[in-house]
């Protein structure tokens, strides 16, 4: 079993919309998730955008991201108005 953590899709979209209304326009996220077939770490290459499904280049294989969850990187530019207390991965 890997380290990471998958949260519930429904979840991540919730706060990813949270995130948005705090930092707009330089906010971008990546949507993760672990491979149920090779059981690697995989970030998305779609900006902005989650997905039901997530397939892993490397071994091909599609993941249910509804029944297993997923989560997200997020980028965002830092000003003094806005500090950040939480790690940029959920």
């Amino acid at each position: 079993m890997s380290g990471y953590r998958n949260y519930p899709l429904d979840e991540c979209a919730k706060r990813l919309c949270e995130l948005h209304d705090d930092y707009g326009p330089t906010f971008t996220f990546y949507q993760k998730w672990t491979c149920e077939k090779c059981g690697e770490r995989v970030t998305g290459n779609t900006p902005n955008k989650l997905f039901t499904s997530g397939h892993h280049e490397d071994c091909g294989h599609i993941t249910d991201l509804r029944a297993a969850g997923c989560n997200y990187l997020i980028h965002y530019e830092l000003t003094a108005s806005k500090r950040v207390a939480e790690p940029t991965e959920h």
